[in-house]
């Protein structure tokens, strides 16, 4: 081989390792992309598109929402379901034994949440309205609480309801009794469209055969609140492209200002 062949070989040496070299960094920062998102659809934010009417009129039928996974993020708690694999529990088993709890549910606060009876659904979105300990009582259409370790009932404050809902929270006819003790770690969750909800007084679907401890939602399965509300517009729809420079929202983003959360004062004295 003569020195004039010498250079040009050990320049297409170094562009082929030169090529290599950038589909490794190019692999690896997908690698890390995957597992950026990953972590964040996990553990951080997620987001879904309402399917249904059971939270109007605080929520419509197709609005997109960002969920705040975060804020309840409790790694005991939500890997505790069984994993469908050895592998997975196996990884599950180390993530238990990281001490993070950053929190839990809050009285009035709007959840998603994994049906545990209804298996056609993946997921549900409804109120927080029992805690652990409370008892909860419906009569007349109204609902009313006993905080755990308080005495007496309380009739709650509703103002998030429709003027078609409010007053009309009834038990299903083949429900006994009228008042629930709700476990530990377990709550009482509604949809604030009221006589079109399938929520913990219907056991999320029915309650036949499913035992009572099927009214209650597991913390487990408390994915997380509702952050943001970027509502629903569809170009399809009539009315949907641009008139007079506006967008024809369906259901205009209310973003922050919606009733993601309910205070109750009147438990409180």
């Amino acid at each position: 081989m003569s020195q004039a062949e010498t250079p040009f070989i050990e320049t297409d040496l170094r562009e082929i390792n030169s090529t290599f070299s950038e589909f490794i960094i190019f692999l690896r920062d997908f690698v890390l992309i995957l597992i950026v998102v990953f972590f964040i659809r996990t553990f951080v934010i997620t987001p879904f598109q309402i399917n249904g009417a059971s939270m109007e009129a605080s929520y419509h039928d197709k609005e997109f929402i960002l969920v705040d996974k975060f804020s309840y993020l409790d790694f005991a708690q939500d890997m505790s379901d069984p994993a469908d694999s050895p592998i997975w529990a196996y990884i599950t088993s180390i993530w238990q034994k990281i001490p993070i709890h950053i929190g839990d549910p809050v009285r009035g606060d709007v959840v998603v949440i994994k049906p545990h009876v209804d298996k056609t659904r993946e997921h549900y979105i409804k109120r927080v309205i029992g805690m652990p300990g409370d008892i909860i009582r419906f009569e007349s259409g109204s609902v009313s609480l006993q905080v755990a370790g308080g005495t007496g009932f309380v009739t709650i404050h509703e103002p998030y309801l429709s003027a078609s809902n409010s007053g009309h929270t009834y038990l299903p006819d083949y429900i006994e009794g009228n008042q629930f003790l709700i476990p530990a770690d377990t709550y009482w969750v509604m949809g604030d469209n009221r006589q079109n909800s399938a929520d913990s007084r219907q056991c999320f679907q029915n309650c036949f055969g499913v035992g009572t401890n099927a009214h209650f939602i597991k913390r487990s399965n408390v994915i997380g609140r509702i952050l943001i509300d970027f509502g629903y517009f569809n170009i399809f729809s009539e009315g949907g492209l641009l008139s007079n420079g506006k967008f024809g929202w369906t259901h205009a983003p209310r973003f922050l200002s919606h009733a993601r959360q309910a205070t109750y004062p009147e438990l409180d004295k």
